[in-house]
């Protein structure tokens, strides 16, 4: 019975990790790193036959560069 509890109970913490050490407490927490949405759409291109079409999305770039800041 107190096997069934622990499990059902540790479930929702598999992301997580608390340990108490000599040292002091140390606890972490597993979040994702990365999420994706995917957006389906229906597009109309009216172009003559034979024509190339280019159709682009794409994410905001961040700079080459980061702008530093002068004090």
């Amino acid at each position: 019975m107190k096997k069934t509890l622990f499990i059902l109970l540790a479930l929702p913490l598999g992301g997580c990790f608390y340990a108490e050490t000599p040292y002091g407490r140390a606890a972490a927490v597993d979040l994702p790193l990365h999420s994706q949405t995917t957006v389906n759409k229906n597009i109309t291109i009216n172009a003559p036959p034979g024509s190339t079409v280019i159709y682009q999305e794409a994410q905001p770039v961040m700079p080459a560069y980061p702008r530093y800041r002068r004090y």
